[in-house]
């Protein structure tokens, strides 16, 4: 199984961290997603700050025009195949005080580093 950390915030990295594991469970290959700490505190907050005011403007337009999908639209396809799993990094929920209700319902639950390190072979961070 492919795993991806996303520890940004930025939003334009969230986005394509979820797009890129969206793509792998197109293709039939499991992934798991482990969201920790800036990526948690975005998702929570529902941002959608990209780090600069042109990076804003630009992904602002494309979701406005339909050229960039919603996040929502992208994980939920990615997981329509069945091989994509999204954990939420018990740790950061607790630093941050966070309930998995506060999280996007695409969350699937709340883990250890441990516990999705045992299950991965290979890892991306973000």
């Amino acid at each position: 199984m492919i795993g991806i950390i996303v520890h940004s915030g930025e939003f334009d990295r969230i986005y394509h961290a979820l797009t890129l594991a969206s793509m792998y469970s197109a293709l039939e290959k499991k992934v798991a997603v482990f969201l920790t700490y800036w990526c948690l505190d975005t998702l929570a907050k529902r941002r959608k700050d990209c780090g600069d005011e042109r990076k804003n403007e630009i992904f602002r337009e494309g979701m406005e025009s339909g050229k960039i999908k919603e996040l929502d639209e992208v994980v939920e396809l990615g997981k329509s195949f069945g091989n994509l799993e999204i954990l939420a990094c018990s740790g950061s929920m607790e630093i941050f005080g966070y309930e998995l209700s506060e999280l996007p319902k695409w969350v699937d639950r709340i883990a250890g580093l441990g516990e999705f390190l045992m299950g991965v072979e290979g890892i991306i961070f973000i």
